[in-house]
């Protein structure tokens, strides 16, 4: 029989980093809970968004759930409308979607469980302007959600 151990990773063991500029706008910071492994074909992150900061256009090969766990995340897919989630709210996006997420003036943070597929598990695309975050926010502040 083979040996199993449950695994343990403590906060101080998981590395912390601001985000890209490249890839994000305004500032976010990014805790790495945990990486895929033999047995786990996703990682998971804390992501935290300081008001109106935001991700560039992205998809996953392999899909994305985001927990939101404070804040508001305003998020949008390719070819449908912006939404708002809040805390204890999912945001799940299937793989090969086009989409963005980030904070209202509020700020926000998630959990991000991102899947690997073939050793990857992100591919980023063209910035968001702040133009279109901004017809985005406005949008969907005054919209009522389906």
């Amino acid at each position: 029989m083979q040996d199993l151990k449950q695994e343990f990773i403590p906060q101080s063991s998981q590395k912390s980093f601001e985000a890209s500029s490249e890839s994000f706008s305004g500032e976010v910071s990014v805790r790495l809970m945990f990486e895929e492994n033999s047995y786990r074909e996703f990682s998971g992150g804390m992501v935290r968004f300081e008001p109106y900061a935001r991700t560039a256009w992205h998809t996953h090969p392999a899909g994305q759930t985001l927990i939101v766990t404070e804040g508001e995340i305003l998020t949008q897919a390719q070819g449908q409308k912006p939404q708002i989630a809040k805390a204890g709210e999912i945001i799940s996006c299937p793989p090969d979607l086009a989409h963005w997420h980030g904070a209202t003036e509020k700020g926000g943070a998630h959990i991000a469980l991102t899947g690997v597929k073939e050793g990857k598990n992100v591919k980023w695309l063209e910035r968001v302007s702040d133009e279109e975050y901004a017809t985005a926010l406005k949008r969907d502040l005054n919209e009522t959600q389906d």
